[in-house]
């Protein structure tokens, strides 16, 4: 009887195909891109009316005024309020006069977060009728 004896296989180096590995990535960077949602910054949702020409006067038992100081206090008329207090006051005060205007001032450097905790307590109490101006320290 014969005796076979095995051949050993060849052996050969593994190669990976790397000539379509940059149009893999390529597909994968427009896949993501396509289907990933860009996050958009959320601001203050402010309409703003058109400029007018002509100058409207309102009478002075019809506006209530706002203020926020330099160092972040907030006045309503002459009163100083707390952030939480503020809602309460100007709800009294729309009770009593239904047309009124409230006029938000603060002041050039009054910290931002107090100006926006103010629009907060306004919207919360469904505040229709509110205007912006600012303090000018040089007397605005």
């Amino acid at each position: 009887m014969a005796i076979l004896r095995r051949k050993k296989p060849i052996e050969q180096e593994v190669e990976i195909p790397t000539a379509s590995m940059a149009d893999i990535a390529f597909l994968l960077i427009i896949f993501f891109m396509t289907t990933t949602i860009f996050a958009r910054d959320k601001g203050l949702k402010l309409v703003l009316p058109e400029k007018q020409q002509e100058i409207v006067k309102v009478k002075s038992k019809n506006l209530l005024k706002i203020s926020i100081n330099d160092q972040g206090e907030v006045f309503v008329g002459d009163e100083k309020v707390t952030p939480d207090q503020l809602g309460e006051k100007v709800q009294a005060k729309l009770d009593e006069n239904p047309k009124l205007i409230i006029l938000i001032k603060p002041h050039v450097n009054a910290p931002y977060e107090k100006m926006i905790q103010v629009f907060d307590q306004l919207k919360q109490i469904k505040a229709n009728r509110v205007a912006l101006s600012v303090i000018n320290p040089t007397g605005g």
